[in-house]
């Protein structure tokens, strides 16, 4: 089990862990050529950048480090957990030295949990306990606590920190800020535009040849790789970069980021699950900005490597799917049905969850770690306490504006607002605001 606290356990078992995970990624490498290698790397990712440094880097090392970039978080994601497991077990296989740097001093950026560092390392230590669930080969994976690096090296880290903040603009860097929402449109903290410089620094104090980051992080990547440029550094990391999962919903752009539906959860059981996907947006005949078809694509295919098609009586016959592009050209041409789909990917996504589900229905240590839920009510307080803070909203008469939902029936979805805020905030269904829709 993980130690929750103790940085002194934590460091013993990740420097065991470390001895072994490299005797036997050396072991990986040697059995694999260079054209696997890349292959099986690229495999995982949208994009890799600087694609021809990655080719020289397997030519010259049987067994590259590579880091891989992890926030931990309290509601954990399939991406975060099912995603990452893929990954880094694919990454193993390519023979490559793997450490997972749990970035949690920079959870305190995000308002959700504070800056309690005991806290986020329990959630953490539930992120992790998910990974071995799932079955990530965490036995050859070197954990690296973030705020641990801090402490060790901060004359190392802090120093590069604000080199790298004399290289940029104060414009420049706002660009990279994390989530303007919760501040408004005219309101950005100071530490926001600071925090770019000191996840570049991350970056670039480790001694790693790859770093794996999910898309959203490209730019602050590419700020990286820039400035790495700028002071003509000789060793610069190659970076994947991999895909992200939409919102399971129709209009992500007006979906309240509270609402649990717009995504499925590592935790969510089998009727939760079965709801999400039952609404979840599939139109028919189109493959483009279909969300169940991109979780079917990087999630289903990466984990059974096929799909199982079970048609609806008298509308054709079962099929079972190798490939992503064959599966696209039968649903474009109406062979299959979204109602088919939704049903495949619904028993595919609870055969994946199963085992986790059952890791922790019968482990109280785990049961234990898992505090998202008694979290959930006061995130959404303190987030929406900083956002009534902001007086300079468009509107004075409303403190807050926030969508809202509506399902086939016309009846409004409920919303986990906060009860003390419910004067305070007006709910918009993506035309005019109304105060009869207000909670």
């Amino acid at each position: 089990m993980f130690d929750t606290y103790s940085a002194e356990q934590s460091e013993i078992v990740t420097t065991n862990r470390s001895a072994d995970a490299t005797i036997d990624t050396y072991r990986d490498a040697m059995k694999k050529s260079y054209d696997d290698k890349f292959a099986v790397l690229r495999s995982m990712g949208e994009e890799c950048i600087y694609e021809d440094e990655l080719r020289l880097l397997l030519k010259k090392k049987a067994a590259p480090v590579c880091y891989v970039w992890f926030e931990p978080s309290p509601m954990m994601d399939i991406e975060q957990g099912i995603m990452k497991t893929v990954y880094v077990n694919k990454m193993l296989k390519a023979g490559c030295t793997v450490k997972i740097l749990m970035a949690d001093w920079f959870l305190q950026r995000h308002h959700m949990i504070g800056t309690d560092l005991k806290k986020i390392r329990t959630i953490g230590c539930y992120n992790i306990e998910m990974w071995k669930a799932a079955g990530m080969d965490l036995d050859r994976v070197e954990l690296v606590w973030l705020s641990d690096e801090l402490n060790h090296h901060a004359v190392d880290y802090w120093p590069l920190a604000v080199e790298i903040s004399r290289k940029y603009t104060m414009k420049s860097m706002a660009r990279f800020c994390w989530n303007k929402a919760p501040y408004g449109p005219q309101r950005l903290p100071a530490a926001e535009i600071f925090y770019p410089c000191m996840q570049v620094a991350a970056i670039l104090c480790h001694k790693a040849d790859m770093w794996l980051f999910s898309m959203d992080h490209r730019d602050i990547t590419m700020l990286a790789r820039d400035y790495c440029e700028d002071i003509n550094r000789e060793t610069k990391p190659a970076i994947m970069l991999h895909n992200m999962l939409p919102i399971l919903l129709e209009d992500p752009e007006f979906q309240d980021l509270r609402d649990p539906d717009r995504t499925i959860f590592m935790h969510d059981n089998e009727e939760d699950l079965n709801r999400k996907i039952l609404w979840s947006f599939c139109p028919p005949k189109i493959a483009t900005c279909n969300p169940c078809l991109e979780y079917i694509k990087y999630v289903i295919f990466p984990w059974f490597g096929k799909l199982a098609i079970v048609h609806k009586e008298g509308n054709g016959y079962n099929r079972t799917y190798t490939n992503m592009e064959q599966l696209l050209l039968d649903y474009e041409s109406g062979d299959i049905d979204s109602t088919d789909v939704k049903l495949a990917f619904e028993k595919a996504m609870n055969k994946i969850l199963e085992p986790v589900r059952s890791h922790f229905r019968g482990n109280t240590e785990a049961q234990d770690l898992f505090i998202g839920r008694k979290l959930q009510k006061q995130i959404t307080a303190d987030t929406w306490k900083i956002i009534l803070q902001n007086e300079e909203v468009t509107a004075p008469s409303v403190r807050c504006i926030i969508p809202v939902q509506w399902n086939a029936q016309g009846e409004k979805f409920s919303t986990s607002s906060v009860p003390s805020l419910q004067n305070d905030v007006i709910l918009w269904d993506g035309g005019s605001s109304t105060q009869d829709r207000s909670t």
